[in-house]
């Protein structure tokens, strides 16, 4: 989980900044907790298409539901649907926090998946 503190430091720094309080101290691990649990995650593979890509909806979940992706994101990715280019969105609640860009080996599993699709 260390792995997106980075990502959302800067999402969480602002949020603070508008309710008009500074992130410090022992309030910053309560509120990326908090954060992270109002949070979900959405993947989607970078599929080749010609001289382009399209992004292939695979699945979003809530955060809490998936502990694996926390703690070894390429592992997660790698087991439910092989090798491939990845780019995972997060949000809080309906906002956007930030992305981040996956790769992994091995057999394709996710071309065999129907494609999810996102409102």
């Amino acid at each position: 989980m260390d792995w997106l503190w980075p990502l959302y430091m800067p999402y969480v720094d602002r949020e603070f900044g508008r309710a008009g309080s500074a992130v410090s101290g022992s309030t910053v691990p309560e509120a990326f907790l908090n954060t992270l649990a109002a949070s979900t995650a959405t993947l989607f593979v970078m599929e080749p298409m010609g001289d382009t890509i399209r992004f292939r909806g695979l699945g979003r979940w809530e955060l809490s539901e998936v502990p694996p992706l926390l703690t070894d994101p390429n592992a997660f990715i790698s087991d439910r649907f092989g090798g491939g280019k990845y780019k995972i969105n997060f949000h809080h609640h309906q906002t956007f926090v930030c992305t981040h860009n996956f790769r992994t080996w091995g057999d394709e599993k996710w071309r065999q998946m129907e494609e999810v699709e996102f409102e």
